[in-house]
């Protein structure tokens, strides 16, 4: 027995209707994805600087070099969670728990740069801007999996 076929109208009108769909589900994911490319550079960096300054690796004058580059990483951390908050992920734990670590990560990457810490003080931010970067980082991925899988 042969099966009928739809008319050719009726598989146009639906495969019209499911391109917008899968357009903005393809825009969403690439959109995601130069986030998370942005974040991940980002806390690679900031996590590094730190390492360093913790592991004391470094004198006064590369300190200075350090702290330039805190700045502009931490804005685009910044930056890319304030557009991650944008695509309202609050179902998720890893996005959670990323969002709360770049809240952390930039406040603490601010203090330095400004210079409103002095001696232990500045070590143990740079410990906790470590800490965060690694949690940021591991949340990253995490999140990556599940939005991006």
């Amino acid at each position: 027995m042969l099966e009928s076929s739809p008319p050719l109208s009726v598989v146009l009108i639906q495969a019209q209707s499911s391109s917008p769909d899968m357009h903005k589900s393809s825009h969403r994911r690439a959109a995601l994805q130069a986030i998370m490319r942005q974040l991940s550079k980002s806390l690679t960096v900031l996590a590094s600087a730190a390492d360093m300054m913790v592991q004391g690796r470094t004198d006064g004058v590369a300190s200075q070099s350090f702290l330039i580059w805190l700045q502009p990483n931490a804005r685009q951390a910044e930056d890319a969670l304030r557009r991650l908050r944008e695509y309202r992920l609050t179902g998720s734990a890893a996005a959670t728990e990323l969002i709360q670590c770049l809240t952390v990560l930039v406040l603490a990457a601010d203090m330095i740069v400004q210079g409103q810490l002095r001696g232990d003080a500045s070590i143990e931010t740079y410990d906790l801007l470590r800490r965060n970067a690694d949690r940021a980082i591991k949340s990253l991925e995490d999140l990556k999996k599940e939005v991006l899988s």
